[in-house]
């Protein structure tokens, strides 16, 4: 890894332990944050969603920035965090993204006993910089996959994968969150365009 940035290295094995944060390593010098989108829309629908908290590896159900070094193991940003768990920082953003994109007529969390018409299932498969061969900056790669549910009975209605990526500018940390951040507003944007077409074939 280049000079000028710390990289707490981790072993697979150790993923477990090592994704609780201990005292020293809360990383609160640099905390990464995600937003929501606001997309002009088309109108709003007559059927409520309710986004469910997403599903992710191991590697990635932490507070702690995730990266591929250029052998391909797994380490973590020193100094640096999110601000909540991944997924719920990202289930945060894509529901209110699409409260604003008004393809529905209410969109919520997930919560015990919370019902909607529709249910949106998000699976995070990629949310790291990856570090290639002699690269002295890192490109970013966002990739969900979705499936879209009647909330009742459970029934598939469409499952689909959005994806980005984006080369930061820099090895500074700033640098990182603003491509991690590009990355995953253009995911969401893919989400959003799929979501309008499914709706707009189903009404």
């Amino acid at each position: 890894m280049k000079k000028g940035l710390v990289i707490c290295s981790i072993l697979i094995a150790g993923l477990a332990a090592a994704c609780t944060l201990a005292p020293r390593d809360t990383g609160t010098a640099f905390m990464f944050a995600l937003a929501p989108i606001r997309i002009i829309n088309q109108g709003a629908a007559s059927e409520s969603l309710v986004v469910a908290l997403p599903t992710t590896s191991p590697e990635l159900d932490t507070y702690r920035i995730a990266l591929t070094k250029d052998d391909g193991r797994w380490d973590y940003y020193a100094g640096a965090r999110w601000a909540e768990f991944l997924p719920l920082i990202v289930q945060d953003s894509l529901m209110k993204t699409l409260e604003h994109a008004r393809l529905f007529k209410s969109v919520r969390m997930d919560q015990t006993g919370l019902i909607g018409d529709k249910l949106l299932k998000v699976e995070i498969r990629a949310f790291q910089a990856a570090y290639a061969p002699g690269a002295a900056t890192p490109v970013i790669g966002v990739r969900m996959a979705a499936s879209l549910l009647s909330d009742l009975e459970r029934t598939p209605l469409a499952t689909f994968t959005v994806s980005a990526e984006r080369k930061a500018s820099g090895n500074r940390l700033s640098e990182i969150q603003a491509a991690f951040v590009a990355a995953f507003n253009e995911a969401q944007l893919q989400l959003v365009d799929k979501l309008g077409r499914i709706s707009s074939i189903n009404k």
